[in-house]
């Protein structure tokens, strides 16, 4: 019966790419980051451009998009190697990074409104978040874009704001600087790039910490997917099933569940925080195969376990749930899923 439904559950990442071969995914499929888009531009500041400023920032944001289109058009030689590759796309970067700074330095003046101001926080976390996601050695360190998924103080976003302008530059160092490293076969190099990118992330989530709900902890700990099947199933029972007692009975399976689930998942998150905080390597991705390998392997084992023993419980309690159902029921649920 059970191999019939889908129980499928979280899964640990184990990052079978190499930096070299990340190298060449970054150069080819992203165009330069950060870019601040027409549409950024306009969801960020729409409602406030108005007046004689409004369109003097048109004119700046149109002058920004030029240069930044110029810059992303430019392409080096099929002939680079991937160390040249990634050096071009280091330059390109940093250079984006400095247009994108100019533009807010010069739309910042144009207003001195709290509406205005704000936009412009908005518009410089959103850009710089999303732009992490394109070359990161380390993709399961997240920088959560939380006000995107949960309401937060005013204080919280200047303090976001804050941390990037400090940081950023420093981000993109270490990111691209342990891919290089990577490549040459520097992992003593490497590893300590990773150790600082671990700190900056436990930096900022630290900011955030207050306002980590369920929904945030599905973004900053992509690796533990969500499974609704058994609650799927537990809902099914619910509304379709007349007998009380097997509805009974489903609810507890359901609680009895998602307390398992709710603990185990709080172990994982400590492990992997309490990893990259004291040890200074990301469990989720492949590592910088130093004197930390063996440690890495080992939390990684853990990690596997751990989820192992979650997808087992995902696919008992489905067993169990859908064991509760009569053989009409049954075939009821698997034509209406």
């Amino acid at each position: 019966m059970g191999s019939d439904h889908n129980c499928s559950g979280p899964k640990c990442y184990d990052g079978g790419m190499s930096m070299g071969a990340l190298a060449i995914v970054v150069c080819g499929i992203f165009g330069v980051q950060p870019m601040c888009t027409e549409r950024d531009f306009q969801m960020a500041l729409g409602a406030a451009i108005q007046g004689d400023h409004g369109f003097i920032a048109r004119a700046v944001f149109d002058d920004y998009a030029d240069l930044v289109q110029e810059l992303d058009k430019a392409r080096g030689t099929k002939k680079q190697s991937q160390a040249q590759q990634l050096s071009d796309l280091l330059r390109k970067t940093i250079q984006a990074d400095a247009l994108f700074d100019e533009l807010l330095d010069s739309l910042a003046v144009l207003n001195k409104e709290e509406a205005w101001q704000m936009g412009l926080v908005n518009l410089r976390r959103s850009i710089l978040l999303q732009a992490r996601k394109s070359h990161n050695p380390w993709p399961s360190t997240v920088w959560v874009n939380i006000p995107t998924i949960t309401p937060v103080p005013k204080s919280i976003l200047l303090e976001i704001d804050k941390f990037l302008i400090e940081n950023i530059a420093a981000d993109i160092q270490e990111r691209f600087g342990a891919a290089s490293a990577k490549l040459r076969g520097d992992s003593e190099t490497c590893a300590t790039f990773e150790k600082q990118a671990m700190k900056r992330w436990s930096n900022y989530t630290k900011i955030i910490e207050p306002y980590i709900n369920s929904d945030v902890e599905e973004v900053l700990y992509p690796q533990l997917s969500k499974n609704d099947f058994v609650e799927h199933i537990a809902s099914w029972i619910v509304t379709n099933v007349p007998d009380s007692s097997v509805v009974s009975r489903a609810n507890l399976q359901l609680a009895m569940w998602k307390n398992s689930t709710t603990q185990k998942k709080r172990e994982v998150i400590s492990l992997i925080c309490s990893t990259r905080k004291n040890f200074g390597i990301d469990p989720w991705s492949r590592g910088c195969g130093t004197q930390n390998y063996s440690r890495q392997s080992r939390v990684k084992n853990e990690l596997l376990q751990k989820t192992a023993e979650m997808q087992e419980s995902v696919t008992s309690t489905c067993k169990v749930l859908l064991g509760l159902l009569t053989p009409e029921q049954l075939q009821l649920f698997d034509e209406e899923k």
